[in-house]
């Protein structure tokens, strides 16, 4: 697994990080006839397996329900092997989220994921769905640069649109931002990755294959304009039994186009099982598109966001 500089933190992860938000949450009803989370056993054999084969980067949240249980008991004795990043912020159980992002339940909150965890200290702590009222009234970052200072938390980031990333750029003190970005959302390109680029923040990606749309699973759609735009990014696959460097499927597609972005420190990419964080990691391995193939994904893909997206 290829290592990226997690922007001026002086962290080196994995190109490819892994989402445990699958691991904790039921989630994807759209794609997924069977939206519900693994046990935590089944939890467990996944994130060892994810070390064994390089992943350094685990991005949870207690917003994820039993994600960060799950963490703790499966890996804690081997925390010296990940960069373990969660949130501030939301809560969210089966009826619902809740959101506090006050100076003392910004405390809690990581009080609580340092139980949960089975740890000491949160390499990098970030503001879960920041608003720009959150961004500016700063109190959140104010709370978090204190547990900072207290040894709890290593580095400061935040996650949010595009806009809010910007703006956290802007204001200072966060050392990461974590965006959408993939072949359905493409805004991160316009201005996000050269500002924070030039001003040493980390890019981490999150919905890097769409919540699944942008793999095989996004036949089971019940939008059919949305399930042939989708589909069109065929054409740059590779013919089955053809001796080249295309891609073989959508979502190695998906991945090896992030990839050509040399400003992102890592690509989240969550799942349920191992066989699929194998393909996916198989995928990465294969690098990113030539420069030629990039920009004619690139092309279609703009065309569907200036229709859609």
């Amino acid at each position: 697994m290829q290592l990226r500089p997690l922007g001026s933190t002086g962290l080196q992860v994995s190109e490819i990080g892994f989402g445990a938000l699958e691991i904790g949450r039921d989630w994807a009803p759209d794609v997924n006839p069977d939206p519900s989370h693994p046990s935590q056993e089944d939890a467990g054999r996944v994130l060892n397996r994810l070390l064994d084969l390089g992943v350094n980067f685990i991005d949870t949240a207690p917003a994820y329900w039993s994600s960060e249980e799950f963490i703790g008991a499966g890996i804690a004795h081997r925390r010296s092997e990940y960069i373990l990043a969660t949130k501030v912020g939301e809560q969210c159980d089966r009826s619902g989220s809740m959101y506090d992002y006050s100076g003392p339940a910004t405390l809690a909150f990581i009080d609580r994921s340092l139980e949960r965890l089975k740890t000491d200290h949160i390499d990098l702590l970030q503001i879960h769905s920041a608003s720009l009222d959150v961004l500016e009234k700063g109190e959140t970052l104010a709370a978090m640069q204190q547990a900072r200072d207290a040894g709890k938390v290593l580095h400061i980031g935040m996650t949010g649109g595009v806009k809010e990333a910007l703006r956290a750029i802007e204001i200072g003190g966060y050392e990461t931002v974590q965006v959408p970005y993939n072949l359905l959302a493409l805004a991160a390109e316009d201005e996000l990755l050269a500002t924070a680029h030039g001003k040493g923040v980390g890019v981490i990606l999150m919905r890097a294959l769409a919540g699944g749309k942008l793999t095989d699973k996004h036949e089971r759609l019940a939008d059919e304009t949305l399930k042939a735009q989708i589909a069109g990014f065929m054409q740059f696959l590779a013919a089955k039994d053809a001796d080249t460097d295309a891609p073989a499927t959508l979502a190695e597609l998906g991945i090896r186009y992030l990839l050509t972005r040399k400003e992102v420190s890592t690509i989240i990419l969550g799942t349920r099982h191992a066989a699929t964080l194998e393909a996916n990691l198989a995928s990465a391995e294969r690098g990113a598109l030539s420069s030629e193939l990039a920009t004619r994904v690139r092309d279609y893909a703009r065309t569907l966001e200036a229709k859609t997206w």
